[in-house]
C-alpha cells in the first residue's frame, strides 16, 4: 500500500503533481527540505508508485554509518577483507537490486565516499571489499538533503558532478509554517494513526485547539507536530482535545521567529527583507497598507523594497 502523504495546501499540491510524474520514470530524484518535513516518507512514496514498487526499498543513513564501515555497508565484503570479515556479506546496494535506494542525508558524505558513490551512479557497478568481481546492480537512486546542500556544492565541499547526477529532478518540501492549511488534516491523520496503533478511541481536536496548532511556527515541522500530538494523547484522557491539553512549546510568535532566523543564520538585513515580504503578503500587495502595518511611511517601504531587490 505504501505511505500516505496528507496535504491540502497549494504548495504541497504542486510538489505532489511533480511526484506523480517522476514516479513513473527511473530518473534520479533529490528531495530537499528542513528537518522533519517528511523527506524519507516522500522518497518511499515515490518508490511505491514506481515500476519498482515490488522491489526492495533500502535506506542508507549517510550521517549515521561510521566512515570506516561505510564501504562495507554499501558494497559488502568478501571473507578476509578486514579483521571482522569472516564470511561474505552482501551490502545495501546489492540487496537493493531491482528496487530503490534512498541516500538519506547525502550532504554528510565525505569527499572520498562521494567519489565512490559517483562511480556507482555512473556505472551501476562496484566491487565488494576484498573482492575482484564487479557486481552489476539495477537500482534507482533517490537522495535526501537539508537546505544546506546547495551551499556545500558552492563551497566545494560536495562534488558538483555528483550533485548533478543526483539532482535530475528536484523535489523541495516546504516547511510546515509555509503551509498552515495542512496542519489540521495532518493532525487528524496522526490522531487516527495513534488510535489504530494503540487500539484506543480516536481523539478529536476542538476548534480552539486547531487554531492553537495553526498559530505555532513548528520549527520541527511535521515530526514536531506528530510528537506533540502523541505526547498529548499519552498525557491526557480527554476525548476532545482542547488547547489546554496540547503540549506545544511555549513562546511568543516573535520569539519563535527570532529562533528560526538564528537557526538559519540570517543577517539582520535578510530578516528585515523576509518580514517585509510577509507583511506585504498579509496586506495582499497593498504597499500603503503594508507601510502602515510596519509603522513606516510608503516612501521608506519602497526604498527598502528596492534595496532588497538588489
Amino acid at each position: 500500500m505504501g505511505p500516505s502523504i496528507v496535504y491540502r495546501s497549494d504548495a504541497m499540491s504542486k510538489v505532489m503533481a511533480l511526484v506523480d510524474r517522476v514516479a513513473r520514470t527511473d530518473a534520479g530524484v533529490l528531495i530537499t527540505g528542513e528537518s522533519g518535513t517528511g523527506k524519507s516518507l516522500l522518497a518511499e512514496y515515490v518508490h511505491t508508485r514506481s515500476a519498482r514498487r515490488h522491489g526492495p526499498f533500502v535506506t542508507v543513513p549517510c550521517a549515521n554509518i561510521p566512515a570506516e564501515l561505510f564501504e562495507s555497508e554499501l558494497f559488502g565484503h568478501e571473507p578476509g577483507a578486514h579483521t571482522d570479515a569472516v564470511s561474505r556479506r552482501i551490502g545495501r546496494f546489492e540487496s537493493a537490486d531491482g528496487g530503490t535506494v534512498l541516500l538519506d542525508g547525502v550532504q554528510a558524505l565525505s569527499s572520498p565516499l562521494q567519489a565512490k558513490l559517483l562511480r556507482v551512479l555512473q556505472e551501476r557497478a562496484f566491487e565488494r571489499l576484498g573482492g575482484t568481481r564487479t557486481v552489476q546492480v539495477d537500482i534507482r537512486f533517490i537522495a535526501s538533503a537539508d537546505e544546506r546542500l546547495a551551499e556545500e556544492v558552492r563551497a566545494g565541499r560536495f562534488r558538483d558532478d555528483l550533485y548533478y547526477r543526483l539532482n535530475v529532478v528536484h523535489l523541495e518540501l516546504p516547511p510546515l509554517r509555509e503551509r498552515p492549511e495542512d496542519i489540521a488534516p495532518l493532525a487528524s491523520h496522526v490522531l487516527r494513526r495513534l488510535a489504530a496503533r494503540d487500539g484506543g478511541v480516536r481523539r478529536r481536536l476542538t476548534p480552539p485547539a486547531r487554531r492553537a496548532l495553526k498559530g505555532h511556527s513548528w520549527p520541527g515541522n511535521v515530526r514536531e507536530l506528530a510528537n506533540v500530538l502523541e505526547s498529548t494523547v499519552l498525557s491526557y484522557d480527554a476525548l476532545d482535545i482542547g488547547p489546554e491539553h496540547l503540549r506545544v512549546p511555549r513562546g511568543t510568535a516573535a520569539e519563535e521567529a527570532a529562533r528560526e532566523a538564528f537557526r538559519r543564520r540570517w543577517s539582520l538585513e535578510t530578516l528585515e527583507s523576509v518580514y517585509i515580504r510577509e507583511v506585504l503578503r498579509a496586506a495582499r500587495g497593498n504597499k500603503s497598507r503594508a507601510a502602515e502595518m510596519l509603522g513606516i511611511n510608503r516612501k521608506t517601504l519602497l526604498q527598502k523594497l528596492r534595496r532588497s531587490a538588489g
